[in-house]
């Protein structure tokens, strides 16, 4: 410390606390301006947003609060305006549908057992499945999946006269509706079944599953002999494992369902073809497939010539060429 200089005092008009202070700040530029307006626009358009939300959610609320029968009244009287059928795959018509489901002209849609309108379209055979909806305001919307064909059967209607009606590949017996009646003159007929009384129509024929494959794989893979089948028969399906098929050419053709059906099918078109080809020779009385390697044959017996058993012979199908492909 310096005794000297300790004690000089200071200036007047000169101490520190004198000197100005304020520093001028720096110009925002033109961008940093726009983008401070930018963020004011986010955070207002973010409020408006919040305060419209919660007002629609006050006004929703009171609304259900205080007009919940009105509303419920405003439903309720909403009638059945309209009936709409989608059946991309089947023959049922709109028209058809209405007459089954029978509504009133009253009929509200909210007010619709669903479930039991559903239940009358499928009392009937021809409807494997059906799907009901309400579209608002006034529609009724109805989705069908229909059962196909694949034989006929002749049943008593009741008062002794025969009625044709359609089995399914299910073994569903239903009168069918709307099909094309030269489509259904190409169905063949079924024998060997008993129907039951099943309710208002019948219980399912068993068996079916193994008879639509074969009818399918033929109509498939061999038309020209499928179109002349007439009559299959079920009679010996449970014990014996065979499909009797009678067409306009062979009497009797046995079909095993052990076997592979298109197989089955191949050695059919082959004997036709050979037994076409043996001049002078009686037309097939039948051919039976069922067993493996060879194929039995009969003849039609001639009245004039040697006996019917004389007549069979089996067709060793591993000692000539192979089936031609259908």
């Amino acid at each position: 410390m310096n005794p000297a200089t300790d004690h000089i005092p200071e200036a007047p008009g000169r101490s520190w606390r004198q000197i100005r202070q304020e520093v001028k700040p720096v110009a925002m530029s033109r961008l940093g301006r726009r983008r401070r307006l930018a963020g004011w626009a986010r955070a207002a358009a973010l409020t408006v947003t919040i305060a419209g939300a919660g007002w629609g959610l006050y006004t929703v609320a009171h609304s259900w609060s205080t007009n919940r029968s009105e509303l419920a009244t405003a439903m309720h009287s909403e009638l059945v305006r309209e009936i709409r059928l989608s059946n991309p795959h089947g023959v049922l018509t709109r028209e058809w549908a209405a007459q089954v489901l029978a509504l009133p002209r009253t009929a509200s849609l909210l007010a619709l057992d669903l479930p039991a309108l559903r239940d009358r379209l499928l009392a009937h055979g021809q409807v494997q499945a059906a799907v009901l909806a309400r579209e608002f305001p006034g529609t009724l919307a109805i989705t069908l999946q229909e059962r196909a064909p694949v034989a006929r059967v002749q049943a008593d209607d009741g008062q002794g006269q025969p009625r044709q009606l359609l089995v399914a590949n299910d073994g569903v017996v239903y009168e069918g509706l709307n099909y094309d009646k030269a489509m259904l003159a190409g169905l063949p007929w079924l024998d060997g079944v008993r129907l039951v009384k099943s309710g208002r129509g019948f219980a399912p024929i068993t068996g079916m599953a193994e008879v639509s494959a074969l009818l399918s794989t033929a109509q498939l893979q061999a038309p020209h002999l499928y179109r002349e089948w007439l009559v299959v028969s079920l009679a010996r399906l449970a014990e014996r494992d065979e499909i009797i098929v009678k067409s306009q050419e062979v009497p009797e053709i046995v079909f095993s369902r052990k076997r592979d059906y298109f197989k089955q099918l191949a050695q059919l078109d082959y004997i036709v073809d050979a037994a076409r080809g043996l001049a002078a020779a009686p037309p097939l009385q039948s051919v039976n497939l069922s067993f493996e390697g060879q194929v039995p044959v009969r003849l039609l017996a001639d009245p004039a010539g040697p006996p019917a058993a004389s007549r069979s012979f089996s067709l060793q199908l591993s000692q000539r060429k192979k089936p031609r492909e259908l």
